[in-house]
């Protein structure tokens, strides 16, 4: 299985840049999804930088935010650094979960096509509020991954889901690419 888990790809320019504009909360904007994974009806709020091609009422329009060029660039460096080939990306969001009532999201693939999953916890939360990297028949779990600020985890695009924080809140970096 291809994992890749970086604790220490930031540089001190994007740390300051994530702790300024994304948890500053001074400039983003999260936009309230009333469901997750596999219509689970557990809310959580996101903010978009770049859609999903899918997702994109105009199929030209590639930047959803401010913030989307700064973002890619985290990603392109994490890959850089770990020498991931990335070819697109398909889609980066950043999305805020917190106690909703529900345990977990549904276990679910963010894409039907091959891909690669780069998330980066952005915030200290609460360390129960753990990644759970599936196999493809969703039988066997293959990794279970705590939550650390700024630490990045890059797999294949697996069955997979994560806990809610039960006290607090979780920021994560999601990005998906080829």
């Amino acid at each position: 299985m291809f994992f890749i888990e970086d604790k220490s790809f930031l540089t001190d320019e994007q740390k300051n840049f994530i702790e300024n504009q994304i948890l500053g909360f001074t400039n983003l904007a999260y936009f309230f999804q009333p469901s997750g994974a596999n219509n689970d009806n557990c809310p959580s709020l996101s903010h978009f930088a770049i859609r999903s091609p899918s997702e994109r009422a105009d199929k030209n329009e590639y930047y959803n935010s401010q913030h989307a060029i700064d973002l890619e660039k985290i990603v392109i460096h994490f890959c850089e650094k770990n020498k991931i080939k990335l070819n697109k990306i398909l889609r980066i969001a950043i999305n805020l979960t917190y106690n909703n009532g529900c345990e977990s999201c549904s276990i679910h693939k963010d894409h039907m096509f091959p891909h690669r999953q780069l998330l980066i916890y952005l915030n200290d939360c609460d360390k129960n509020s753990k990644t759970i990297i599936y196999n493809e028949s969703k039988e066997k779990v293959l990794k279970d991954i705590s939550p650390e600020k700024y630490k990045g985890v890059c797999f294949e695009g697996l069955p997979h889901k994560h806990f809610y924080p039960k006290v607090g809140h979780r920021i994560v970096l999601i990005c998906t690419f080829t």
